[in-house]
């Protein structure tokens, strides 16, 4: 039993240490896309792989 315990325990914490990382990660980008995009459109929309829509001429 005590070790049924202990995989639950590992399962949400490696769940919780994941979800931090994914959400520090991600918000991290974002925010510098934002903030580079305020600066320098033509470059945040270089970096993101944004390319023009070249139908509407």
């Amino acid at each position: 039993m005590k070790f049924l315990g202990f995989l639950v325990f590992l399962v949400v914490a490696l769940m919780g240490f994941s979800m931090l990382a994914f959400l520090g990660l991600f918000v991290g980008y974002w925010l510098t896309l934002i903030g580079l995009e305020s600066i320098n459109p033509k470059l945040a929309h270089a970096l993101i792989g944004h390319k023009e829509d070249e139908t509407a001429e």
